[in-house]
């Protein structure tokens, strides 16, 4: 698998009553046992056939429960009936030219978010047909058996009504990707595996399965967590409510993630315990449809759970009402750490420092070719600098940029390297900066340097939408041998040309795009300095700098916070300072939107630094329209006269 992980992630560690703890079932046999003594319960008190819908998310193993349940019912002299909810979705024939839109056969890259729902792949005359068997079946007073509908979808909105239990298997985004390695994952109402088809899922079958999981989870008996697949927990419905209404009133940390390429360094593995990472291009901090939470809810067990659910459950308390009307079902913001550090300043070169000259898209593109809800925003922030550190950061102000896209034009279909140093800004790095990155600008990581990422996630499911102009010619990481033996990047030439704005030029950067701090308030011992964003930018990054304690507030809005500079941070409630988080090196967390006052005390040595992200609310009055139509083309007087 492409991701590594630490042993040493962070854990949210909300406290339950020991009497809810208590009724936290561990192991396949005990789930199986408990939801059957929970049916045979309801025969003898209802008098009637009694239904459960066994469902799940894509790669859930369901069979071993649904066998659990039959055994045990049938010991007990129960008539069991299944029905594979399957048997009642479309063609498979039928089933692909629905989702053919979404995975744009035209476009070798990128696919269109599906708009409809689980509901638009079922066979409506199979479903009435069952229904009515059903019905007549729930009707048999007396009758002491149980119908179990199972699969992917099992509980439909057009029958829920008819259940009078239902169980649903989550299973994490890396637990689909490990299963789907093993062949083990199936496509939406189907039997046979098809292994993992990246635009069928991302694009046609997560988006219909979330929205299909979030109204199930409303109306759940049992949550079970399978991704402990040797080990899975059933989780009660009231205490599964209640352990997400608990965790939406806490700082939430995730399950962070590493992945190798064909760039980054090689400090990582060390600094954070992540045994076997060759080396890191990437470190998946927080991003809604990669991550996930492990939770102690008080005995020690960890439970592993989507980030999706808690932000469906309690989006005013977590996300706060501005960010739940403007993106719903979404967490905006996207994390990440790029790791530049090699033992050798000199070498290598920058074929293994740099990023690819790349450029992301913004809201309009995002919403018109992938009916996403928000484009890329992307800034870098500068933790560390060391000696020869870089970033590209637009065009040099005397850039052909006709020649650019000649030569780029050129090397995508040659496979030739060209000099794009002639036209790509790389500016020195200095500790502390933040790069603004606005969609279409050409930019990318130059290495020798610690980044905190920060962007906005154009995509539910954390697609990730990067177009890429040039690649120096390279092999790709080889995620089996994890060597530099993989095929090289495929580009992306046509999308990035689209979107690419020509004024990104040194001078436009440094005066518009790389501002200076400036300071809005300070303390005795401490100060927030906030940065200029571009006129475009959704969200504002803040930097606290303290030796002993800051105060804040979330007002309604989320903070992203970051530990940057320091050893350890404490942040807790001014209202309940038990409720608090220890955050250490590079720790990234959430502080819901409801957390209200708060405060960040230095446990460690020396000063502190904190970086802090959140969205802007206020009405854009002050953009530039002039600019702004300026972005997409040459100012007539030349590229030394666009400001």
């Amino acid at each position: 698998m492409a991701w590594f992980t630490s042993p040493d992630n962070c854990i949210n560690r909300p406290q339950l009553p020991a009497g809810w703890l208590e009724q936290i079932i561990n192991g396949r046999d005990a789930v199986g046992e408990t939801i059957a003594k929970s049916l045979l319960a309801d025969l003898d008190r209802l008098q009637r056939p009694c239904f459960l819908a066994l469902d799940g998310y894509k790669g859930a193993k369901l069979q071993p429960f649904l066998d659990g349940i039959r055994a045990r019912l049938e010991a007990a002299g129960v008539e069991v009936a299944a029905l594979n909810v399957n048997d009642v979705f479309r063609s498979k024939a039928e089933i692909d030219e629905i989702a053919r839109p979404c995975e744009k056969p035209e476009d070798p890259s990128f696919g269109r978010v599906f708009a409809g729902n689980i509901e638009d792949l079922i066979d409506p005359a199979k479903v009435r047909a069952t229904t009515e068997r059903w019905e007549k079946l729930r009707a048999a007073k007396g009758r002491r058996t149980v119908l179990i509908c199972h699969g992917v979808g099992a509980g439909l909105a057009l029958w829920r009504h008819l259940f009078d239990r239902a169980a649903f298997c989550d299973v994490t985004r890396e637990q689909v990707i490990i299963r789907s390695e093993r062949g083990g994952l199936l496509p939406v109402g189907e039997d046979v595996s098809a292994g993992y088809p990246f635009k069928r899922i991302y694009y046609f079958e997560y988006p219909l399965l979330n929205r299909h999981k979030k109204q199930l989870l409303k109306s759940i008996d049992w949550y079970i967590d399978d991704s402990g697949e040797e080990d899975p927990k059933l989780v009660p419905a009231e205490v599964y409510h209640a352990l997400i209404t608990e965790l939406a009133g806490r700082p939430v940390c995730f399950k962070v993630f590493y992945m190798p390429g064909m760039f980054g360094g090689t400090e990582f593995s060390k600094r954070f315990n992540v045994p076997g990472l060759p080396n890191n291009s990437w470190d998946y901090e927080i991003s809604v449809g990669d991550n996930h939470l492990l939770i102690d809810p008080g005995d020690g067990r960890i439970l592993e759970m989507p980030f999706y659910n808690l932000i469906w459950e309690q989006p005013l308390r977590f996300l706060g009402a501005y960010s739940s009307a403007t993106y719903p079902d979404h967490f905006p913001i996207a994390i990440y750490m790029q790791d530049g550090w090699f033992a050798d300043p000199k070498e290598p070169g920058f074929k293994r420092t740099h990023m690819p000259n790349h450029i992301h898209p913004d809201t309009a593109y995002c919403r018109e070719h992938f009916n996403e809800p928000i484009g890329r925003y992307e800034t870098y922030y500068i933790v560390r600098a060391d000696e020869g550190a870089c970033t590209m950061h637009g065009f040099k102000d005397d850039a052909d940029i006709d020649a650019y896209i000649g030569e780029v034009r050129k090397s995508a279909e040659t496979h030739e390297e060209f000099d794009w140093r002639k036209y790509i800004h790389e500016h020195p790095s200095k500790t502390g900066e933040l790069h603004q990155l606005p969609p279409g600008t050409v930019h990318g990581t130059g290495g020798r340097q610690v980044i905190l990422e920060i962007d906005t996630n154009p995509s539910r499911e954390s697609t990730e939408y990067s177009f890429f102009l040039y690649d120096y010619c390279r092999p790709c990481f080889n995620y089996e041998k994890l060597d530099m033996t993989g095929k090289p990047l495929k580009l992306t030439v046509e999308h990035s040309l689209a979107i690419m704005r020509r004024n990104r030029r040194q001078k436009y950067m440094a005066e518009k795009v790389r501002p200076a701090p400036v300071c809005i308030r300070s303390g005795e011992d401490w100060r927030e300095m906030s940065f200029p964003m571009h006129y475009n930018m959704p969200y504002q990054i803040n930097r606290f700098e303290f030796k002993t304690k800051v105060e804040d507030d979330t007002r309604d809005m989320f903070h992203c916070i970051a530990l940057t500079l320091g050893t350890k941070v404490r942040v807790y409630s001014k209202r309940d300072p038990s409720n608090e988080f220890v955050l250490e090196d590079c720790d990234n967390i959430v502080l819901p939107a409801g957390f209200g006052p708060y405060v960040l005390e230095n446990l460690g040595d020396g000063p502190c630094e904190i970086i802090k992200t959140f969205l802007i609310t206020e009405p854009r009055a002050h953009i530039d329209k002039e600019q702004e139509e300026k972005d997409w083309g040459v100012d007539p007087d030349g590229p030394e006269k666009v400001s």
